[in-house]
């Protein structure tokens, strides 16, 4: 591995998880097993970066949100 490849590589760190049953219509698991196919991830995969993204944009709302009312 040359350096530049050392410089970008990703770090995970682990994290504690909890498992949740979700109840989803099976047209939206079909399209979710079609843009996972299409991607080459897993579903389970799709679905965390899905859920990654949504929380990003709320919590950057609610950040942005604040910063307003104490301005």
């Amino acid at each position: 591995m040359n350096q530049i490849e050392e410089d970008i590589k990703l770090q995970i760190k682990p994290r504690t998880t909890e498992a949740v049953l979700l109840q989803i219509p099976v047209d939206a698991m079909r399209s979710l097993e079609e843009v996972a196919a299409s991607r080459d991830m897993s579903i389970d995969a799709l679905l965390k970066f899905y859920i990654g993204n949504g929380l990003r944009e709320d919590k950057a709302k609610l950040f942005s949100d604040r910063q307003k009312h104490i301005n």
